[in-house]
């Protein structure tokens, strides 16, 4: 039997590694645009799922960043959604041996982090505030996901609304784990370290169109940012 650590990750209270968001964040900033650093990769496409991105196909990172951004779309109809949808893989090898899984479900998203590469035993943080609406119809979503060793900022535009079209969350846990020390081989261009997107047995149908694309950032000044810009009047 598989062991599961479930964790529901209330961003109400949530401390975002020295960032404090005292506010109250069901009343999120819905026209709020979270700022992208430099791009280090960008890719039109058809349908990236199933694509895998080696950190060795994008520019190098500037000194002095630590995180890193990836922002892609995806097109299903969330109220046929039955089981979780891997949207991301983070990994050193290959998708079955990844680290760390990003998820649909239920309206928000679901971090899994595995006790070993590619282990049945993980802990999942869900987030407990929604992410997205759920339709009837397929809505293309936005996904811009700001990831360190530490941390994640997470962000969601629905594109089929121009106004209050965006959500947003923080976690207080990143690609890293005590055991295990990733981020630096996506920092470094390794060519071991990769992105693999998409589900390989979506409960629904499920495309992931537009582009794909890779940005730096400095947690540092992120947290600044938000703290001057987010979290000051909410």
């Amino acid at each position: 039997m598989k062991i599961i650590k479930y964790v529901e990750s209330m961003i109400v209270l949530l401390l975002f590694e020295g960032l404090f968001i005292s506010s109250v964040f069901s009343q999120d900033k819905h026209s709020y645009i979270t700022k992208l650093g430099t791009n280090l990769f960008y890719r039109e496409v058809h349908d990236a799922n199933r694509t895998v991105l080696g950190m060795n196909e994008i520019r190098s990172v500037t000194e002095g960043m630590d995180g890193l951004t990836v922002t892609f779309y995806f097109t299903a109809n969330l109220s046929q959604v039955t089981k979780p949808l891997k949207l991301l893989s983070f990994t050193n090898s290959t998708e079955n041996n990844s680290y760390v899984d990003l998820f649909y479900n239920a309206g928000t998203f679901t971090v899994r982090r595995k006790y070993n590469p590619g282990s049945e035993y993980y802990y999942d943080y869900h987030l407990y505030d929604p992410m997205f609406t759920i339709d009837s119809g397929a809505v293309m979503w936005e996904v811009h996901l700001f990831f360190t060793g530490f941390s994640f900022w997470i962000e969601t535009r629905d594109t089929c609304k121009s106004v209050n079209n965006r959500w947003h969350a923080p976690l207080f846990i990143g690609i890293d784990s005590p055991r295990f020390h990733i981020m630096n081989g996506f920092l470094t261009s390794s060519p071991l370290a990769k992105l693999v997107f998409g589900d390989p047995n979506p409960s629904t149908t499920f495309t992931m169109p537009e582009e794909i694309g890779i940005y730096e950032f400095k947690y540092s000044e992120l947290r600044s940012t938000l703290n001057n810009e987010f979290s000051k009047d909410n």
